[in-house]
């Protein structure tokens, strides 16, 4: 509105943000323009499929499983190809700094704004591993196809899932996808591509790109719904009797739980604003239906408060996954990750809490996971007491697990009953296959 008293805007051109919670801004940007008679142009860049064409082409609700979604998205067909780079020789770009008028209007800094500048204070112990802009992005982009297609030839696929590297700097691109450093649709068919030039004769598909597919899943699902982002007023959520316990969620979010594998995971959470998607479905479970019992909104605010690459759609939905609440076969919790083991299979020397719980750096081997198993003895010789340097564990996983598991259990039996003893329609894993690929689990784990 106010550039418009200084300019002559005949077009607006903006890429769509799906998410339900900014429609409204959205919105009000285009009742402005129709009003004063500017042309709208609203592209699909953020995603790989409009998630509205999804919904309709659904019958007019979001597809119930992932399997679902995929019939649907291969119904509509592939995803654009990404247009190749623009020319800007002969584009004209407005000064603003010769627009005085203006900038009295407009709130604007010198140069890109710190969190300090928007009133955000930095929280303890922060490390940026992170670097932002297309040409970051664009080094681990060509880095990352190239993982991809050695393991190609190698007769794999998705290797990063297959090889976690929960250490050492990320090879993820979600926070370049997030925040627009690089497309989706290139990252995509630079991945088809590739394994389409490794099998000749056998066209990719979408299990290679199964991560991609996923967040596209979500974000249909948050695309019509508004509340999708908390449980009550949510339609897909089950409302669970979750625990209302303060001081369980400030040890759990101050990273003092006893639990080497959580504690380490919320660390450099908050140090360094990522973690490994083994660590957030640790994290995920531990605080919800696998140890603490307390509500996955907590978890939410948590991951996208500190997390670089959160968003709305993405984040809720693995919330509410893990925690049985959406997505998952309703509130079945036969299957729950042990915080003392989990983190074992992918960093069996336990180097991950030696980096980011140091009180814990000496330990043996044997007990990095569990430090409260090790003898007087030998926590004296690491320098570390269980109980005074380092916590205890807050809770006896065995019996929370059991006990949380009866408690849904319960609660199965009663929505049942009120269905007519059908399980309810909402969304869900199409099979058990599918819940092993998502923790990241080998078939024949459990």
């Amino acid at each position: 509105r106010k550039i418009s008293k200084h300019f002559l805007v005949d077009k607006v051109c903006f890429d769509q943000d799906c998410e339900a919670i900014w429609v409204e801004r959205d919105n009000a940007v285009k009742n402005f323009c129709g009003t004063h008679r500017i042309e709208v142009e609203e592209s699909i860049g953020a995603t790989l499929w409009d998630p509205l064409e999804i919904i309709e082409a659904n019958g007019g609700n979001p597809p119930l499983t992932y399997t679902q979604f995929c019939h649907v998205t291969k119904g509509i067909g592939q995803p654009k190809e990404p247009l190749p780079d623009i020319d800007f020789t002969d584009v004209k770009f407005a000064d603003l700094e010769t627009c005085e008028d203006l900038l009295s209007d407009l709130t604007v800094f010198p140069n890109l704004p710190t969190p300090q500048m928007l009133g955000i204070e930095k929280e303890g112990e922060m490390e940026k591993i992170y670097v932002g802009g297309e040409r970051g992005a664009l080094k681990y982009f060509y880095r990352r196809i190239k993982h991809e297609r050695e393991a190609f030839l190698e007769g794999a696929y998705l290797p990063n899932r297959r090889d976690p590297d929960i250490l050492n700097p990320p090879k993820s691109l979600s926070p370049d996808l997030k925040f627009g450093c690089i497309s989706v649709r290139k990252f995509y068919w630079a991945v088809m591509n590739a394994w389409n030039e490794v099998n000749e004769h056998n066209p990719g598909s979408y299990t290679i790109v199964s991560q991609l597919i996923w967040r596209e899943f979500f974000y249909a699902m948050g695309a019509n719904n508004p509340f999708y982002g908390e449980m009550e007023r949510n339609p897909i959520c089950i409302d669970v009797p979750w625990y209302d316990n303060e001081d369980d969620l400030k040890l759990f979010n101050d990273g003092k739980t006893g639990f080497p594998f959580i504690d380490a995971g919320i660390r450099q959470l908050k140090k360094e604003g990522w973690v490994h998607h083994i660590i957030r479905n640790a994290l995920s479970m531990f605080l919800t239906r696998g140890d603490l019992f307390l509500n996955w909104e907590h978890g939410l605010k948590l991951f996208l408060k500190y997390l670089i690459d959160a968003d709305w759609s993405v984040c809720a939905g693995n919330w509410m996954w893990v925690s049985s609440s959406a997505f998952e076969k309703s509130l079945n919790t036969s299957f729950s990750l042990d915080p003392s083991v989990y983190g074992y299979r992918v960093d069996p020397n336990g180097s991950y809490i030696r980096k980011y719980i140091p009180e814990l750096a000496h330990f043996p081997v044997e007990y990095i996971y569990q430090p409260w198993k090790a003898p007087s003895d030998v926590q004296e010789k690491a320098g570390c007491i269980i109980g005074e340097s380092y916590p205890m564990p807050m809770v006896n996983h065995k019996e929370a697990s059991n006990r949380n598991r009866e408690m849904m259990e319960e609660l199965q039996g009663i929505l049942r009953q009120k269905c007519g003893m059908q399980e309810p329609k909402h969304i869900k894993p199409s099979d058990e296959s599918e819940i092993k690929v998502f923790f990241g689990l080998k078939s024949n784990e459990s």
